[in-house]
């Protein structure tokens, strides 16, 4: 029994030392609303190409807009401001603009938003004679930015898909997504990504890049593998934190994992275990029971003995 029980846990253990698998990370991207011009230096009265891509809606507003766009509409002239209806076949799409002085100052951009705002890009130009003045920045978000973290175990393989179940290291496909939910582009964000068994235990870094420049509305993707090294059981924190657009802003993911296939030998060990307790019992039970009749005999006799004194044994 011993031999057996140690055959169990020498398999338990070399499957679950497999190597770790390398790490591939997957390239990132930019999804979400863009918009460009043929020409940036422009005069009043002038018309630009106006080049529109990324969005989801099906009409969009034009606008020539003054102090950046930085309080949305009212940085912008609209009464001139033109409406359009967007290609949905997957191709850009592409208006013929008039430029109108804007009611605020330069800086000036071509501004493009959805009928609920929910989808906003902004472009530079140059609008030449109209004045320039510092940009006054309308409210503030508290949070400029939504950040959501996915991990989903990811084996390939077949070994790979029977580690986990034994405890041994496992493989995760982690996708974490940054939207810029301001109006205005954002250019020095950090992304850090780690897992722990709690807040405080960094047991996988993830190596996430950098966004770079994140347009208004836009949304930065990055997936990567990441292996969580044995013994991998119970529930694991995916966490990934944003810096450089204000506070830190801080999200997780939990995932679960159950070695099933572990219970499997311990159970056998723990078998084995019980049936060598109760062996044991059974035997001392035995041997009390022997004892015990072995005195009760010796008993008899003496008092058989002491009850007929012809057979006592004489000096």
């Amino acid at each position: 029994m011993g031999r057996r029980v140690g055959r169990v846990l020498a398999l338990v253990t070399m499957l679950s030392a497999f190597a770790f698998v390398p790490r591939a990370n997957a390239g990132s991207t930019i999804t979400g609303p863009t918009v460009s011009v043929d020409h940036t230096d422009v005069n009043p009265g002038d018309h630009v190409i106006v080049t529109m891509d990324g969005f989801t809606a099906l009409s969009v507003t034009i606008s020539v807009c003054g102090n950046d766009a930085r309080r949305g509409s009212q940085d912008c002239n609209m009464i001139a401001s033109d409406g359009v209806r967007l290609d949905n076949d997957g191709t850009s799409t592409l208006a013929r603009m008039p430029i109108t002085a804007p009611p605020t100052d330069c800086p000036c951009v071509i501004r493009v938003s959805t009928p609920n705002n929910d989808e906003v890009a902004v472009t530079p130009i140059t609008l030449i004679g109209h004045p320039i003045a510092p940009v006054v920045n309308g409210t503030t978000l508290t949070d400029p930015l939504a950040v959501t973290i996915s991990a989903q175990p990811a084996p390939v393989g077949f070994l790979q898909r029977l580690r986990p179940s034994l405890g041994g290291p496992t493989t995760y496909r982690v996708t974490v997504t940054v939207k810029n939910t301001s109006t205005e582009s954002l250019h020095h964000l950090s992304v850090f990504g780690a897992a722990g068994r709690n807040a405080d235990d960094n047991l996988v870094t993830l190596h996430l890049g950098e966004p770079g420049v994140l347009g208004a509305g836009q949304t930065w993707t990055q997936t990567v593998s990441a292996v969580v090294p044995a013994p991998s059981f119970g529930n694991l924190e995916w966490r990934v934190a944003v810096s450089g657009a204000g506070p830190t802003i801080n999200t997780a993911d939990t995932t679960s994992q159950r070695p099933t296939l572990l219970a499997v030998p311990a159970m056998v060990i723990v078998v084995n275990v019980s049936f060598l307790l109760i062996r044991s019992r059974m035997r001392r039970r035995a041997a009390r029971e022997a004892v015990i009749e072995t005195n009760t005999v010796v008993s008899e006799v003496i008092e058989a003995a002491s009850a007929d004194p012809a057979h006592a044994p004489h000096s």
